[in-house]
């Protein structure tokens, strides 16, 4: 039976978790985590407990109940079942069973779990899935290689591309030695496929083919899948804009292919307008030029699109662009450097506040462009590039007119350090806050801006210069009437009436309902 079964994404923005079942062969396209469902039960300081983390989120409904997805490690830890007379044991009690015991037993399971981009309302829950094959482009491999490394990610929230597995162990001294203890051993890398444009993998079963097809988006590297079997289609879009530096050619290149289902994102479908990157580019240097002192501009540090204008737009106005070291790591990571490029990078202080070299050994990304993991104390290798070559606060403060600085509201401590000159810009080159928790954090965002006499002339609110990486109405409309789908499925989206199919018939999914074809 061939199938569509919508785990999430259904009249929500994000969360995807769809699994797809065609022919012989089952696949998840993406398995993202979702903000504003996990809002209602979390926030900064309520957190999931990390040691029994899918446990947590199962019991609220946060993942979806199914046999044979997840990695039993994070069922209940290897070894458990010796530790007799432990009171914990029955809070371990799961009645799901394992993908690992799945395989083992020749029960379902899927064949792979294809991750379109490496944004975690689409890959957040990866680490919970067992040791299935990672489809993805070799860059967002890379992207998730680099948020393991710098995300601040913790526990099983970390290992999106390695995996240690829990297994009971015992303290060997200490106050309590012989104590049970849980601890993460044997660290093995997920499997993973890396799909250039139009390069195929096959998929479980004989015949069965995933094809990835390269589309732009806020974050690099992003993919849509079309998955086949025979005579038979499906299109994932995963998320997609239309205006940016990466070329989609998704529309032309898959002219009249009728897939049989076609799910198709719809975070913008009401927006009537496109958006134009090039325009914010230009406002950007006008900003940029006006600015009496430092410029600031806030944007994800994943979002290597946005960096590309903020650079141009810096240069245009005649100011040195300076980004967050966790950008040009990034950038690192892709065989790329920013000091290439005329860009450079900024030093924060750290540790003991010195800028010593040895105040960087627990966060190395913010020093130099080396993997972290190449860092090697016995071989004298190491990376301080950025102490060399970078910008610290003191450069900033000396000269403020010549910079424009990468800074995001969670790195605004070093405003202290830059103590910018009255009539300093600063502009949010982002989303402007949609939830009741970035609403509170703006409120703190143009307190930090109103001590340092930041956006007077705005009221202390930061200058909003923004294009989504999304497409709006009509770009998904036209994409739509051109492939020409037989059925339609709007997913990502929180108006899933406002899609047509003049092809074919338009299905409005519902959460855990398979829709067969």
């Amino acid at each position: 039976m061939n199938s569509v079964t919508c785990y999430g994404g259904v009249d929500e923005i994000g969360g995807n978790k769809i699994l797809l079942k065609l022919s012989d062969a089952s696949i998840f396209l993406d398995f993202g985590l979702n903000f504003g469902e996990e809002g209602r039960f979390f926030e900064e300081y309520l957190q999931p407990r990390s040691g029994s983390k899918l446990h947590d989120l199962l019991a609220l409904n946060l993942l979806p109940e199914l046999d044979g997805i997840y990695r039993r490690d994070a069922i209940r830890p290897e070894g458990l079942e010796e530790l007799d007379g432990n009171p914990s044991k029955p809070l371990w009690g799961c009645s799901l069973q394992s993908y690992e015991d799945a395989v083992s037993n020749g029960d379902w399971h899927p064949d792979a779990v294809f991750v379109s981009h490496a944004h975690m309302d689409h890959c957040g829950y990866v680490p919970f899935l067992g040791d299935m094959p990672l489809i993805c482009s070799p860059t967002t491999s890379s992207l998730m290689e680099s948020i393991t490394e710098i995300g601040n990610l913790s526990g099983f929230d970390g290992e999106l591309v390695e995996m240690e597995q829990r297994c009971v162990n015992h303290y060997s001294g200490g106050y309590f030695p012989g104590a049970p203890k849980v601890e993460g051993e044997d660290e093995e890398r997920r499997e993973i496929i890396n799909l250039e444009h139009r390069n195929r993998a096959g998929i479980g079963g004989d015949g069965v083919n995933l094809e990835a097809i390269e589309v732009g988006h806020s974050v690099p590297g992003a993919m849509a899948a079309l998955v086949e079997s025979g005579d038979r289609q499906v299109l994932y879009t995963g998320d997609l804009m239309f205006h940016g530096r990466t070329h989609t050619e998704i529309v032309s290149e898959l002219e009249g292919v009728r897939p049989d289902v076609m799910l198709c994102e719809g975070t913008r479908i009401e927006e009537e307008q496109p958006d134009n990157e090039d325009q914010v580019e230009k406002e950007l240097a006008e900003v940029f030029s006006n600015a009496d002192g430092l410029a600031m501009v806030g944007f994800a540090w994943k979002d290597l699109e946005r960096y590309e204008t903020v650079k141009n737009a810096a240069q245009k106005a005649g100011r040195v662009p300076v980004f967050d070291p966790r950008l040009a790591y990034l950038k690192a990571r892709l065989d790329q450097s920013l000091y290439e490029e005329g860009a450079t990078a900024f030093v924060e202080r750290s540790g003991s506040m010195l800028y010593s070299p040895g105040d960087y050994t627990r966060s190395k990304h913010k020093v130099g462009e080396i993997p972290v993991s190449e860092w090697d104390s016995k071989r004298g290798v190491k990376d301080t590039k950025h102490l060399e070559q970078g910008i610290t606060a003191r450069d900033i403060r000396e000269n403020p007119e010549e910079y424009v600085l990468q800074l995001d509201y969670y790195r605004f401590k070093n405003l202290i350090d830059l103590d910018p000159p009255k009539d300093s810009t600063y502009v949010r080159a982002q989303s402007e806050p949609f939830n009741i928790e970035m609403e509170l954090s703006e409120k703190r965002l143009i307190n930090w801006l109103r001590h340092f006499n930041i956006n007077e002339g705005n009221n202390h609110e930061p200058l909003q210069i923004h294009a989504s990486g999304h497409a709006c109405g009509p770009e998904i409309q036209d994409m739509i009437d051109t492939i020409e789908p037989k059925k339609l499925i709007p997913i990502h989206t929180e108006s899933p009436q406002m899609f047509e199919n003049s092809h074919g018939e338009v299905i409005q999914p519902d959460l855990k309902s398979p829709i067969k074809f």
